[in-house]
C-alpha cells in the first residue's frame, strides 16, 4: 500500500496523493495477533504461547484473545493464579504501547477484547486511496507452477474445463498479486493411441490436407471426426491395425504422421485460444509430448535406484500409503501412459525448472492419482517438504438442474463456447431491459449505442460465469444456472457491477476527480462508515487466508460482504451532502472502488464505468 505525506502541522493544509512507497499492506488479523504475541511474551516470559485470535462479536469489539481459558487450565496453579480473568488481565497488562488499539476489555470468563482505534482505520484506509494496492506473502516470493486447463487436442473444450480454466487463472493472478514468481502451464493432451486412429480416419476424409488441396475441418468437424474414429477403431480390426502402425509411425518420428499430427494441434490450438481469449486466460502449452524424451531415461533411474519394479509385467511404483494400486512407470505393453507422463512432468518441474510450489487444478476424481505422483515424488528425493510443496486443487462437477453432469437436451456435453454465447446473449438482455427502464424513468441512461451494450455484454457475461463459479466452495459439485448468475439483486457479478458503476456515479456527480480528493479529511466516525472501513482493512487476511487453503470463494465471499456493507454505508450516510463529511465520504467510496477494482483483476472481470 502506498500514502501521502503529512504535509505540515497546519489545519489549513491537506494531504493529497504522493508517490511515496511503503510497505505492504499487512492483514489486520496479523497486526492484532502481533501485538498480542508480545503481551503473552511480556506476562508469561516462561511459556512459548502463540496468540489465538478471532473476530470479536461486534457488540463487544473488533477482535478477541482467547488464551487465557487455555492458559488457566495449563499454568493456572503453577502461575499462582485462581482464575481465567487474572491471566486475562495479565495479558491485557504486557500489551505494548500502540495507536491500532483504542479499547481493551476484559470479560469475566477471561475473553480479552479489541476495539480498534478509530483514527489508526481512517489511516490505513487512506493509504489505499491513489496507488496501487500491494500485498506480500509473509513466506517470502517462491517460483510457482500451476497446471491447469488442460483440455484435449482434436476435441472442443467442453463445461467440464471451465472451472479447471478460471480457477487457474484466478489463482495465478492472486500468486502474482502476492509477489510470486508464476510460471502458468497448460498440460494438453496432445499424445497417445487416439492419434493414431484420428490421423488414420482423417486420411480417408481429407486424403489431400496434409498438400493443402482436401481442406482442413476445423474443431467441430475434429469432434466428429473423433467420435467416428473411434466407432471405426472398435469395430472394424483393418482400421484398427492401421491406427496402430500410425502411432508408430507418430512415435517414430514418421514424417506423414508428425506433419498430421502437428496440423491437428494447429487447428484445437486456434479454438482453445478463441476461448482463452474470451476468458484472459493465459497460460504456456506444455503438452503429454513434451516429456515424451524423458521417460525412458528417468524409469531406468528410478530401476536402478529400487522405485521402480516389475510387477504383472508392468514397471511400477507402489504408494502403500496413499492407495492399493501402484503408478504404472511402464505399463504392460511397454508403453507410456499417463502415470509416465505425469512422473516425467514433476521431475522436470522440480528438478530442472526448480519449482518451490506446484499447484495442479483438476476434478477431485484425480486427487488420489496425484497424491500417488506427490507420494512417488518424495520416494526419489524431487519432492522435501517443506522446502517444496505440491498441492492438488480439486474441484467439484458442473452439474445440470437434474443434479447430473451438465449436459445438453440430446445428453451431450455442452459446449463451452455454447455456455459462454449464453451467458452474453443473457446479459445483453439484462442490459437492454436496464436501459429502457432508465429512458422511462428519465434518469442518467447510458450503453444506448448498440456497440457498448455487446461490449459490456460480454464483459458482464463472461464475469457473470466466473463469479458464479468462483462463489461455490471448490470441492462442492453446483447446479448451473443462468437466473442466479445473472441475478441483479442476489450474490453475482451483477450486483457487484451495479455497486462498482454506483461509485462511480457518485463520483461523477460530485464533480471532483479521485486524484484530487484531500486524503487528510477521511474521518471514520459513523458506525456505518466505521464497518465499511474494517472491511475495507480485510482484503489482505483474505488474500492470506486463500494462500493457506487455495479455496478461491473467499475472495468472492468478501466481496459480496463488502458490497452489502457499502449498501448500508449509503443507506446510513449520505455521500453528497453539505457538510464536512462530503469529503472524508468521497474519500472512503475511493477506496472501497480501489479494493474493488483489484478484486475484480484477480478474478479476471472487467467492470462496467456505467450500467
Amino acid at each position: 500500500w502506498i500514502r501521502g505525506r503529512d504535509l505540515g502541522a497546519r489545519a489549513s493544509q491537506v494531504v493529497l496523493w504522493q508517490a511515496e512507497a511503503m510497505a505492504p499492506m499487512k492483514p489486520v488479523l496479523s497486526e492484532v495477533t502481533s501485538l498480542f504475541n508480545q503481551a503473552l511474551r511480556s506476562a508469561f516470559p516462561s511459556i512459548q504461547e502463540e496468540a489465538k485470535i478471532i473476530k470479536g462479536n461486534p457488540k463487544f469489539g473488533d477482535y478477541q484473545c482467547n488464551n487465557a481459558m487455555g492458559l488457566f487450565k495449563d499454568h493456572g496453579k503453577t502461575l499462582g493464579f485462581a482464575q481465567p480473568v487474572g491471566l486475562a488481565e495479565a495479558i491485557k497488562k504486557g500489551l505494548p504501547e500502540n495507536d491500532v488499539f483504542s479499547d481493551v476489555v476484559v470479560s469475566p470468563q477471561g475473553f480479552v477484547t479489541v476495539k480498534l482505534n478509530d483514527s489508526w482505520l481512517s489511516r490505513q484506509v487512506g493509504n489505499i486511496v491513489g496507488h496501487e494496492i500491494e500485498y506480500a506473502d509473509t513466506a517470502g516470493a517462491k517460483r510457482v507452477v500451476v497446471d491447469f486447463s488442460s483440455p484435449n487436442i482434436a476435441k472442443e473444450m467442453h463445461v467440464g474445463h471451465l472451472r479447471s480454466s478460471i480457477l487457474g487463472e484466478t489463482l495465478c493472478r492472486i500468486l502474482e498479486f502476492c509477489g510470486h514468481e508464476v510460471h502458468r502451464l497448460n498440460h494438453v493432451g496432445d499424445w497417445g493411441t487416439q492419434f493414431g486412429m484420428l490421423i488414420e480416419f482423417m486420411k480417408e476424409a481429407y486424403p489431400g490436407f496434409l498438400e493443402g488441396t482436401g481442406g482442413m475441418p476445423d474443431v467441430s468437424d475434429l469432434n466428429s471426426f473423433y467420435k467416428a474414429a473411434k466407432k471405426r477403431f472398435d469395430e472394424d480390426e483393418d482400421f484398427k491395425k492401421k491406427s496402430q502402425e500410425a502411432v508408430v509411425d507418430l512415435q517414430g518420428g514418421g514424417k506423414f504422421a508428425r506433419t498430421a499430427w502437428q496440423r491437428i494441434c494447429d487447428v484445437s490450438r486456434k479454438s482453445f485460444n478463441e476461448i482463452y481469449e474470451r476468458l484472459d486466460v493465459r497460460a504456456e502449452e506444455r503438452g503429454e509430448s513434451f516429456y515424451n524424451d524423458m521417460i525412458p531415461p528417468l524409469v531406468e533411474e528410478l530401476k536402478a535406484r529400487g522405485l521402480c519394479v516389475e510387477s504383472k509385467g508392468a514397471m511400477c511404483i507402489f504408494c502403500p500409503g496413499v492407495a492399493d494400486i501402484p503408478l504404472m512407470a511402464v505399463k504392460g505393453d511397454g508403453g507410456f501412459g499417463y502415470d509416465s507422463t505425469d512422473l516425467a512432468a514433476i521431475y522436470h518441474r522440480l528438478f530442472i525448472m526448480r519449482a518451490d510450489w506446484i499447484v495442479y487444478l483438476t476434478d477431485l476424481g484425480q486427487e488420489t492419482h496425484f497424491h500417488m505422483i506427490f507420494d512417488a515424488a518424495v520416494q526419489a528425493g524431487w519432492h522435501r517438504p517443506p522446502v517444496t510443496r505440491l498441492d492438488h486443487m480439486g474441484f467439484g462437477v458442473v452439474q445440470g438442474e437434474d443434479k447430473k453432469r451438465f449436459k445438453t437436451r440430446s445428453g451431450e456435453t455442452v459446449k463451452l463456447v455454447d455456455l459462454l454465447d449464453e451467458a452474453v446473449l443473457r446479459a445483453a438482455q439484462e442490459i437492454e431491459s436496464r436501459v429502457k427502464t432508465q429512458d422511462e424513468a428519465g434518469t442518467e441512461a447510458f450503453l444506448k449505442d448498440p456497440k457498448d451494450q455487446q461490449d459490456a455484454a460480454e464483459k458482464l457475461g463472461i464475469a457473470a460465469i466466473r463469479y458464479f463459479d468462483m462463489k461455490q466452495n471448490r470441492t462442492s459439485n453446483y447446479v448451473f444456472n443462468y437466473d442466479k448468475m445473472l441475478d441483479p439483486k442476489g450474490n453475482s457479478a451483477v450486483f457487484l457491477f451495479y455497486a462498482y458503476a454506483r461509485i462511480r456515479a457518485i463520483q461523477r456527480k460530485s464533480e471532483v476527480e479521485p486524484e484530487k480528493l484531500p486524503v487528510s479529511e477521511l474521518r471514520v466516525e459513523h458506525p456505518a462508515e466505521r464497518e465499511l472501513a474494517l472491511k475495507l482493512l480485510q482484503f489482505p487476511d483474505t488474500i492470506e487466508a486463500i494462500l493457506e487453503d487455495l479455496h478461491l470463494h473467499r475472495l468472492t465471499e468478501y466481496l459480496w460482504e463488502l458490497c452489502n456493507v457499502l449498501t448500508g454505508f449509503y443507506t446510513n450516510c449520505k455521500v453528497l451532502c453539505d457538510g464536512p463529511e462530503r469529503n472524508s465520504r468521497l474519500v472512503l467510496c475511493e477506496a472501497t472502488r480501489a479494493v474493488l477494482s483489484k478484486s475484480f483483476d484477480l478474478l479476471g472481470f472487467k467492470p462496467l464505468e456505467r450500467i
